[in-house]
């Protein structure tokens, strides 16, 4: 039987980069409730910021709310808020009379535009990229400043041309033609990142790339 301690070094030793690691991270948040469009009922995590700048994250299938906090922390260490959801079925949020998580998105909008924020950036991954781009189907005109995409699952593409859009995916995974078709289908301002190999969406952050797409995403986020 392996000792615990040897268990704990080698998960440090093999998670280590030029970011804190995960393991230690004492995330400073609390954790904020919201009703969606359908009576559903949204647990999220809320760090708080400095400014009127918020970011919404949106998790993939086999992530919850919890796989996003290294970069909120970041993003609060630059006096960013973010809103990292429970999707309807995860942790405690509950489905409302639909299984759309595209509301829970909107929910999550609602929320901070209560919260008084004014610029609002969604950053979803696979599943929770899907909602996001679900959502700009429902509200087309939604006031949102940019948004981050990484290999959305299924969706059309986004038509608002007052967004800045990211679109994120590996070269080799099986949804890079789905993926291409939607960045296509996207509106001006937007641009494209593509990884080499098959990580996807989320997993990147497991990646070689990790480091490369964490300053992707801040910078894309921070740069006015």
């Amino acid at each position: 039987m392996l000792n615990p301690i040897f268990i704990l070094l080698f998960a440090l030793n093999v998670t280590a980069n030029n970011y804190e690691l995960d393991v230690l991270f004492k995330p400073d948040f609390k954790l904020v409730s919201f009703s969606t469009e359908d009576d559903g009922i949204i647990e999220a995590s809320f760090f708080e910021g400095t400014n009127d700048l918020a970011v919404v994250f949106a998790h993939g299938a086999v992530f919850n709310k919890e796989s996003w906090y290294f970069l909120a922390e970041h993003l609060q260490s630059k006096g960013i808020a973010s809103l990292s959801i429970d999707f309807r079925g995860y942790g405690n949020s509950k489905a409302g009379n639909t299984n759309n998580k595209a509301l829970d998105v909107l929910g999550a909008v609602d929320y901070l535009k209560t919260q008084g924020f004014k610029n609002i950036i969604l950053v979803g991954g696979s599943m929770g990229a899907a909602a996001i781009l679900g959502a700009l189907e429902l509200e087309t005109d939604i006031n949102l400043r940019k948004v981050v995409l990484l290999a959305p699952a299924v969706g059309k593409g986004i038509s608002n041309k007052k967004i800045e859009k990211l679109v994120v995916v590996s070269k080799d995974e099986v949804l890079f033609t789905k993926v291409n078709q939607i960045f296509n289908e996207c509106t001006d301002p937007k641009q494209l990142k593509i990884f080499s190999g098959s990580f996807h969406a989320q997993h990147l952050f497991n990646s070689e790339h990790r480091n490369e797409l964490i300053d992707l995403v801040i910078e894309f986020i921070t740069t006015k």
